[in-house]
């Protein structure tokens, strides 16, 4: 599975929930995830948006890096990205029901997620596309709960 699948499904994790009020309590982030209420689900959601939350010129990145052959045009399509109509470039969706049955924790979803993210947000025209690797944090969702690594809609 490459970083961009994973991303995708971790983007489309991060991005759902309600966009408003706050969480009743706090979780313990040593719950596995396939013993969560769906309420608790929908909080492990909202806890992601704000660490996952990606710029459009990182997700034009991207783009353009899975797109391009070459610095010059991968960073064509970057410009062409960010003109583009503001649409939203990932999913919405939220995939709470591949829980079931996951023995990962909280926290270590969490930490596969948010570093998933870092990756993303560290690319540009310029990197290499090795670096669309799963990292190393997630190679215990992926073992797991590849469920919940595998159903995103994202870019």
């Amino acid at each position: 599975m490459t970083l961009l699948e994973v991303l995708a499904a971790g983007l489309a994790l991060a991005a759902c929930g309600d966009d408003g009020g706050e969480t009743a309590s706090a979780l313990d982030e040593n719950r596995q995830l396939g013993e969560l209420t769906s309420r608790e689900a929908t909080q492990v959601c909202d806890d992601l948006k704000e660490p996952m939350k990606l710029a459009r010129a990182d997700q034009c990145d991207l783009i353009g890096l899975l797109n391009a052959s070459d610095i010059e045009e991968c960073a064509a399509i970057w410009r062409a990205c960010l003109l583009s109509a503001n649409e939203p470039l990932t999913s919405t969706r939220c995939f709470t029901y591949d829980f079931k049955g996951c023995t990962v924790t909280v926290a270590e979803a969490k930490t596969c997620l948010i570093a998933m993210a870092g990756t993303l947000k560290a690319l540009s025209c310029g990197s290499s596309l090795d670096l669309l690797q799963p990292p190393a944090e997630c190679a215990g969702v992926r073992a797991l709960c590849p469920s919940i690594l595998e159903n995103g809609e994202g870019f």
